[in-house]
């Protein structure tokens, strides 16, 4: 059995050990070996475990048995949670999928599991309903299992306020560069989970995504001080695709077809937007990601066409005439 599996499998026996044993009159460990089904060893070595993190947890003598409870006057937090309550958890672990191989998702998962363990058999039946019918699965964007020590480390480091060392190639000038980093939090946006931090070869902030780019990284053991009023969610809801630091104040006509699901969607740096009739639409972007908006008009197309300013509609023009270069010469 590989060892992440093993790992799961004993939390949930343990979360479910420490339920059984909260009971008014405790539980033998004959009894934990029927209902958990694992051998009279493994309770042993998991006894072993608890009463070392949970030393309320009393071992009495009863004829030839032995009986775990809990002393008198301890109360063991209880989960008290609606079928309903826990199924949504439920939903939660499958909608952050996308995380898959980060530290964040293995320790959802582990809660979840101590969750389900404390479900009884008409709750684990109401669970196989309601997911029959419903989903919400995202597939993981990027394999972030190679990277996950990189996550804890730099999760470390924000919560110090300790410096980084950092090498990283840079996707934009295509090297690799040695630099230092004060890192003030990690987020996920726009497809990726990045490594927000004051960079001190930039002398600025830059954005470091979790990905094959992130060559190594050492905690440090220099500190730092954040800059004054940083927030990390008012940084992120900046810019646009990922792009920040390059602004533009844009004015886009989409057209049909792509108009018609454009509309409805929400958009980063959206100031305004005007119903021109015919499904016919103007955009008005005021936004710090100039690179991020001119990729998505090229997504959108001949449906789209800026209109101001004169500098921004011509260097999409511009690029537009390099792709067609590349078409003709074929």
């Amino acid at each position: 059995m590989p060892q992440r599996i093993a790992d799961e499998k004993q939390i949930e026996r343990q979360w479910l050990i420490l339920n059984k044993i909260a009971r008014y009159n405790g539980i033998t460990k004959q009894q934990l070996i029927a209902e958990t089904g694992a051998s009279e060893r493994t309770i042993e070595r998991d006894r072993i475990i608890l009463m070392r993190y949970f030393p309320s947890i009393l071992e009495e003598r009863e004829g030839r048995q032995k009986r775990y409870r809990f002393e008198d006057d301890y109360q063991f937090p209880a989960l008290d949670l609606s079928l309903p309550e826990r199924f949504a958890l439920t939903l939660a672990q499958d909608a952050t999928t996308f995380l898959k191989g980060t530290p964040y998702f293995e320790a959802l998962t582990n809660a979840l599991k101590k969750v389900h363990a404390t479900l009884p058999a008409e709750g684990q039946d109401y669970f196989n309903r309601v997911q029959d019918i419903l989903a919400f699965r995202l597939q993981p964007v990027k394999d972030f299992q190679s990277v996950a020590p990189h996550i804890a480390r730099a999760q470390t480091a924000c919560e110090e306020r300790r410096r980084l060392d950092l090498l990283y190639h840079s996707a934009s000038r295509g090297e690799s560069l040695q630099r230092k980093v004060d890192p003030y939090g990690i987020a996920y946006s726009d497809n990726a989970l990045r490594l927000i931090g004051y960079c001190h070869v930039r002398k600025a902030l830059r954005e470091f995504v979790f990905d094959d780019r992130m060559q190594s990284l050492t905690l440090l053991n220099e500190t730092f001080k954040p800059q004054e009023g940083f927030d990390l969610n008012e940084y992120i809801a900046r810019g646009f695709g990922g792009m920040k630091n390059q602004p533009v104040q844009a004015v886009i006509r989409v057209d049909p077809p792509a108009s018609r699901w454009v509309r409805v969607q929400k958009w980063q740096g959206l100031q305004k937007q005007i119903d021109l009739g015919n499904d016919q639409i103007e955009m008005h972007f005021d936004t710090e990601g100039r690179k991020g908006l001119m990729r998505q008009v090229l997504q959108w197309g001949s449906c789209a066409e800026v209109l101001a300013p004169p500098n921004f509609r011509a260097e999409i023009a511009q690029e537009i005439t390099k792709m067609t270069k590349k078409y003709e010469n074929h």
